[in-house]
């Protein structure tokens, strides 16, 4: 599937900042042949600024910029064509020495004992035996027993919060699936990115999205799984930008500002079938 992401970042403050500092991950993944490939990428800044990128440790492109001016309002606006599909990540060799990384607790990834409780319900034993089979079992009581639910977490609820109320959104449940799979042994990593909804009116809007990747042994590679949605597995419509051991490794857009002002924060982001 070809599909065209619009995604716009946009503050505003009530009084001028300056040395503005910003580091973005919006670039989808390009597997170069693979499952996904990244036709065009652009990406749009305003007060215009010089933007830098580089590779960081999981793989993933970074790009970044400073702002010296003063200034009022920041507008990132990137744009992406991206063909996509439903087979698996293969796993680099890069990446089978990083598997530690997704094995052990993270900043969002903590095995409280709550969670360890809650996972002591799975056959740990299939983690070498059927690991998608295990991790499937995992997304589908996650999808089961959560309700979806906006404005009953932050950015910084922890999984023990999630937990609790039984409620959150897909970063929530990512991170929860994530916890728990690494509790019972399998490899685990946390992916930023997008969903396609369809071409009804308001299906394009609102399409940021979050899941997980599952190391399911070096012929199957990374398995995706969507815990928010009752398709459980990742196909198509999923657009990824990028992958780390939480949502800290692949934040979109991060930054800092030096000024005595408060800012509002826009997103908007559009997904539509370039077919």
């Amino acid at each position: 599937m070809k599909l065209k992401v619009e995604h716009l970042t946009q503050f505003e403050y009530d009084a001028p900042v300056y040395e503005t500092a910003t580091e973005v991950r919006l670039q989808p993944t390009n597997n170069h042949g693979g499952p996904q490939e990244c036709e065009s990428f652009s990406l749009e800044i305003d007060p215009p600024a010089h933007v830098y990128s580089y590779t960081d440790y999981f793989g993933n492109q970074v790009h970044h910029f400073s702002l010296l001016q003063s200034h009022k309002h920041l507008s990132i606006i990137s744009s992406s064509v991206v063909n996509t599909s439903s087979e698996a990540t293969p796993a680099s060799e890069s990446e089978l020495i990083k598997l530690f990384e997704y094995q052990t607790e993270s900043r969002y990834a903590v095995f409280s004992p709550a969670l360890i409780l809650y996972s002591a319900r799975f056959p740990v034993e299939e983690a070498a035996t059927d690991p998608a089979g295990l991790a499937e079992k995992v997304c589908r009581t996650i999808n089961q027993e959560f309700k979806y639910e906006k404005g009953v977490t932050t950015v910084n609820s922890t999984v023990a919060d999630v937990l609790e109320i039984k409620r959150g959104v897909c970063q929530d449940f990512a991170h929860l699936m994530i916890t728990i799979c690494r509790c019972l042994g399998l490899p685990t990593r946390y992916v930023s990115g997008y969903l396609y909804g369809g071409e009804s009116d308001g299906d394009q809007e609102g399409a940021s999205h979050a899941w997980c990747e599952v190391f399911c042994g070096p012929d199957k590679g990374w398995v995706g799984f969507d815990p928010t949605h009752s398709t459980l597995l990742v196909n198509e419509r999923y657009i990824k930008i990028g992958t780390g051991r939480d949502y800290a490794d692949v934040t979109p857009v991060r930054g800092t500002y030096r000024g005595n002002a408060h800012e509002v924060l826009k997103v908007i982001v559009r997904v539509t079938s370039v077919n």
